[in-house]
């Protein structure tokens, strides 16, 4: 389905927006990116055979930093209706993996498709056919993503109770943040630990074949490139920044860190098992468990996409630069609907750069809006996320068990993660993949949002580092230089200095 722009969907929407409380995600990111995820979240897979998504989302977007407001009571929409389905089919996560991986297939299919492409040698009336193509099949592989935020962003609290009350008729309710913390982990291996393991592979292959690391690393490079991605920057991993891994490795004992890197979702499964079995889970609980389990594999891949389209959408956006007199930061700012539009020029250059001061857009079922008022986006900027009040102590979620003590690093932006050293304290809105170099030098993460299956959790858990999630508060009441200590284990951050 094609969205239309309504003009006054931000007016007549005002009031109802500013009642309602909002659960906000922050990450670098830009809008014609993200457009595709308002689409697919908000009207797209209503047009599904699962129409479970948010019926109402709005995100602002200024000079590549988003804030995206999910309203939570159309993510406890969506939570309801999944459970109500898991009722009648316990494996329905499962299950709408399995109905969903056709466009999955489809999208992969179709970025490979334009490898092959001449871009260039392409008329305009075929670009934009290519661009549009490409576009439809990646919002449908995006009909996943209003499920999996949907019901990991508004099930932290359900599954609290539940879990603490089944450690309660057990007499076990001392253990909760060590039950909590086996029994949501990930039982998969993410994009990140595969990508890993199959370089690791490659050190073990070039260690007894020297004469193949050229065609190695080339193939690796090819089917990786992609990682460093996000929703602004398609960064493109040279075969040095791979090789300069493989240097890394020449001393590892390779055979062990794969053994590693592989145990720990087979140890998160064995131990989740085992315990569900110990304090005998309720039938309940455990489908809602496995649902986090399902979503926590399919947010991976999730991401995983979006970082291809990060590629493809940019090797597009380049070309409709070189063809318009538009620059390829300004057409970040334009929207999918417009794309024929830019082709032809209609579309103000200073329209697109009041977008990239500052914008924001609005979805609901079938339409958008967009505004540059500021004195609108002053109404709507952080509504619902809270203020900060004065305390020496945080609570939140235990994602990771642990304790450590260390510097206050604020990151609002992967342009800011060189600020992180050795030990540091990682404390941000939430973390994004492009993190993650930064995250291996810290000693522990805070996050202000995020569930169970967010990405700091997963990444935590990876690494075995502490890690606190859901204080809402983090960003707003710590500050770089802070001295604190993070009790994973009890799910609290005190303020020491």
């Amino acid at each position: 389905m094609s969205l239309s722009r309504d003009a006054h969907l931000f007016q007549d929407r005002l009031d109802s927006i500013e009642r309602a409380a909002w659960y906000r995600q922050r990450f670098d990111a830009c809008p014609h990116f993200m457009f595709f995820l308002g689409d697919s979240h908000i009207s797209n897979i209503q047009h599904t055979k699962y129409p479970f998504g948010q019926r109402i989302a709005y995100a602002g977007f200024s000079k590549n930093r988003a804030d995206w407001y999910h309203s939570l009571q159309e993510l406890e929409y969506t939570t309801s209706k999944i459970i109500e389905a898991s009722k009648k089919n316990p494996r329905i996560s499962h299950k709408m993996v399995k109905d969903f991986l056709p466009w999955q297939k489809n999208f992969y299919a179709m970025c490979r498709k334009l490898d092959k492409l001449n871009l260039s040698k392409l008329t305009n009336k075929q670009l934009l056919k290519a661009y549009n193509d490409l576009a439809a099949i990646y919002t449908n592989k995006l009909n996943s993503s209003p499920l999996i935020d949907g019901f990991a962003l508004s099930t932290d609290s359900l599954l609290a109770s539940k879990i603490k009350a089944a450690l309660e008729a057990k007499g076990m309710e001392d253990r909760f943040i060590e039950y909590f913390a086996i029994l949501t982990a990930p039982t998969f291996l993410s994009f990140l630990q595969q990508e890993e393991i199959a370089l690791l592979k490659v050190a073990a292959k070039i260690k007894s074949n020297p004469r193949q690391e050229k065609i190695l690393i080339e193939r690796h490079q090819k089917d990786w490139f992609w990682i460093r991605n996000n929703y602004v920057k398609d960064h493109i991993v040279e075969l040095e920044e791979f090789k300069n891994q493989l240097e890394q490795y020449k001393t590892l004992d390779i055979a062990k860190r794969i053994k590693e890197i592989k145990s720990f979702a087979v140890k998160h499964k064995t131990d989740k098992e085992a315990l569900m079995t110990k304090i005998n889970i309720p039938k309940e609980l455990r489908t809602l468990l496995a649902i986090t389990d399902d979503f926590n594999a399919w947010q991976d891949e999730r991401k995983k996409g979006t970082f291809w389209a990060t590629h493809y959408f940019s090797l597009l956006l380049t070309e409709f630069s070189k063809r318009t007199e538009y620059s390829l930061e300004q057409l970040k700012y334009a929207f999918p609907p417009e794309m024929g539009a830019i082709l032809a020029g209609e579309i103000p250059s200073h329209e697109l750069d009041k977008r990239i001061e500052y914008c924001m857009i609005l979805w609901i079922l079938d339409h958008y809006d967009v505004t540059t008022d500021l004195a609108l986006i002053e109404k709507l900027d952080r509504i619902g996320t809270g203020k900060a009040t004065q305390t020496k102590e945080l609570k939140g979620f235990t994602a990771s068990r642990g304790k450590v003590t260390g510097t206050v690093k604020i990151i609002e932006s992967v342009e800011e993660t060189h600020k992180i050293t050795e030990n540091d304290i990682l404390v941000a809105v939430m973390t994004r993949p492009d993190y993650v170099p930064a995250m291996r030098k810290a000693s522990a993460f805070v996050t202000d949002e995020g569930g169970v299956t967010c990405h700091a959790a997963i990444v935590a858990r990876e690494m075995n580092k502490p890690c606190v999630i859901g204080t809402k508060i983090a960003t707003k009441v710590l500050k770089d230089g802070d001295k604190v200590e993070v009790d994973a284990t009890k799910g609290i951050v005190r303020i020491i200095k």
